[in-house]
């Protein structure tokens, strides 16, 4: 089976949102050291890297990651290349899978470096792709909505159309076209994201 490895590294070194908790991983046990095993710990925001959003985490009566359905993770998908400024109706037209992941310039900034601008998804953009039963949107960016954007109207349109969302997401080595995706989020109790790790298989292929 050929999958291709669509997450973002995380590290020490892996860009999060100003001002969000960064990467740290530690060491708290050594075989160099004495112990019968090697652990390792990691404290981390949720939207760090690849990840899931949950509605709670811009609704406060929003389902939490552990309550997000996974159906919707799991299934076809159509890759799209997207080099505007946003995602508009006219990006989605030939679309036929119901979940979509937009491949974007943001596929080509380095996991440790964070982006000056993001090709946001237009709410309306949204709203067609609900009318076409879609159930996922995935970005390689780091956020649907532009960083700068306070009201986040991309993610309430999503949540109003019953969608779940993928984010920074790593596809600057596929092409656009249909794959089976694999992407399911941590379950973590009461948390507004999860991180993923994320595999497309080609379709057709073993």
């Amino acid at each position: 089976m050929t999958l291709i490895d669509i997450t973002r590294t995380l590290s020490p070194s892996t860009a999060v949102w100003p001002g969000d908790q960064p990467v740290e991983w530690m060491w708290t046990a050594r075989r160099e050291q004495g112990s019968t095993v090697n652990l390792g710990a990691i404290r981390t925001s949720v939207h760090a890297g690849t990840h899931a959003d949950a509605p709670l985490h811009f609704l406060d009566d929003g389902a939490s990651i552990d309550d997000v359905p996974l159906r919707p993770f799991v299934g076809p998908v159509d890759v799209v290349h997207v080099t505007g400024a946003c995602v508009t109706p006219v990006d989605v037209e030939a679309v036929a899978a119901r979940r979509i992941l937009f491949r974007t310039p943001a596929s080509d900034v380095s996991t440790t470096a964070w982006p000056d601008t993001i090709t946001a998804i237009h709410p309306e953009a949204i709203r067609v792709m609900k009318d076409r039963d879609v159930v996922l949107i995935g970005t390689d960016a780091p956020s649907i909505d532009p960083l700068e954007s306070t009201a986040l109207d991309a993610h309430h349109a999503m949540a109003e159309a019953g969608m779940v969302n993928l984010e920074g997401l790593h596809l600057s080595d596929v092409s656009p076209g249909r794959y089976r995706l694999l992407a399911l989020p941590m379950k973590i109790e009461g948390a507004d994201a999860a991180p993923v790790r994320a595999v497309l298989e080609p379709v057709g292929r073993e």
